[in-house]
């Protein structure tokens, strides 16, 4: 009798055990999200929760650090004569470590454009996805009336058997492209998810859209001129000649004797350097804008297509109730204009997209340069040009 009773509990162990295997991974399994997600709202968190954006503020707290350490450090600088290096060296590196704390400020605003610029690309690629899957369902809805009426079409010995099989090939192909266009949507989802701080699997519901605004440009001269005042790394290579020009005084400034015409050079140098960034910014600027007035060129042409389609449709309809029509002619219809209205809606994305990367191309070059796996820093570190800053 205990025996029976112990092969019983043994059994009831066991049978519990794969039931907590089985019950666990459902119970663990976490459902979809759908909040609510205005463009700003991403915003505001993607900037809460980039790494990015953090490493940068960490590195102000870094470069201040260095630079009340250099300042401390000329307090106790025993006395010498001028143009020593017990004198010189500890006053570059002040200056060095000053540069660099100014521009770690610099960089996090940057960084901020960035991920900005990032985070409203990937809204904007989400609602693309969006229309790319309405669509590709409207062209399966066609190609399964074409195939439809070509099967009939068969049965009556209208159409050939090829008939049938090129529209079966057309509904196929259709359906892998509405697959392919349903994948696209969660790769997008999933960009901005994780930007933002959310599931991976989470399906925010997004409150904003993309209305067309053309860009208003009285003077581009002027707009350009302010971007170039404004730009991080314009301000940077002009901050290193005033550096360079400071140095240039100084004979020991690395510890070593430095003659002046190297020094003169090294001023010189840096010069063309600060030319070198404002100019590639000029032109690279001046070309955004150029790339908005293109695409609202292409965006009115979509608009006359949207409208196109609209008309073709209204027509196709009407035909349909006098009977001139097939249900078929509807549906190609109407894929026709879903087709037209996700193109507008692109081009109304891009627009919006290279509008914001106009105002501050800096953000625009740097992700650039960040999907190209490069440094977005714009040319190393303040002590690049040859003077100390011991960090």
């Amino acid at each position: 009798m205990g025996k029976k009773k112990s092969r019983r509990l043994v059994c009831v162990m066991v049978v519990f055990t794969l039931l907590l295997g089985i019950l666990a991974p459902a119970a663990g399994a976490k459902e979809p999200a759908t909040p609510e997600l205005s463009l700003e709202r991403a915003v505001e968190l993607a900037l809460a929760h980039s790494e990015s954006v953090k490493k940068a503020e960490k590195e102000i707290e870094r470069t201040e650090e260095w630079r009340q350490y250099r300042a401390e450090q000329l307090d106790y600088i025993p006395t010498a004569p001028a143009g020593s290096a017990a004198v010189e060296v500890p006053w570059a590196r002040l200056l060095a470590s000053d540069l660099e704390w100014r521009m770690s400020k610099k960089a996090l605003a940057a960084e901020k454009d960035k991920v900005a610029l990032e985070t409203c690309k990937k809204y904007w690629d989400v609602l693309v996805a969006q229309e790319k899957i309405k669509a590709a369902e409207a062209a399966l809805a066609s190609a399964r009336r074409q195939l439809q009426n070509a099967r009939v079409s068969y049965w009556v010995r209208l159409v050939t058997q090829a008939a049938v099989v090129g529209a079966e090939v057309e509904y196929r192909k259709a359906d892998a492209a509405l697959a392919s266009a349903r994948n696209d949507l969660d790769k997008a989802y999933e960009a901005l998810n994780t930007a933002v701080g959310l599931w991976p699997q989470d399906r925010p519901v997004l409150t904003d859209t993309v209305a067309f605004e053309p860009l208003e440009v009285a003077d581009l001269d002027y707009e350009v001129v302010k971007v170039l005042e404004s730009a991080p790394t314009v301000w940077l290579a002009q901050e290193r000649v005033t550096l360079q020009k400071y140095l240039e005084e100084m004979m020991f400034y690395t510890g070593d004797y430095r003659p002046y015409k190297v020094r003169k050079i090294e001023v010189e140098q840096a010069e063309l350097d600060a030319a070198s960034a404002k100019e590639m910014l000029e032109l690279f600027t001046r070309s955004l804008y150029y790339d908005v007035k293109d695409l609202e060129e292409a965006y009115a042409t979509a608009q006359e297509g949207v409208r196109a389609a609209e008309e073709a449709l209204r027509v196709a309809r009407l035909k349909l109730e006098v009977g001139m029509a097939t249900p078929a002619d509807v549906a190609a219809a109407e894929k026709d204009l879903a087709e037209a209205k996700k193109t507008a809606f692109e081009r109304a994305c891009q627009h919006a997209y290279v509008k914001l990367a106009f105002a501050k191309p800096w953000a625009h070059l740097a992700l650039i340069l960040s999907s190209r796996g490069t440094s977005s820093s714009s040319g190393g570190s303040p002590s690049s040009s040859g003077h100390p800053s011991g960090q």
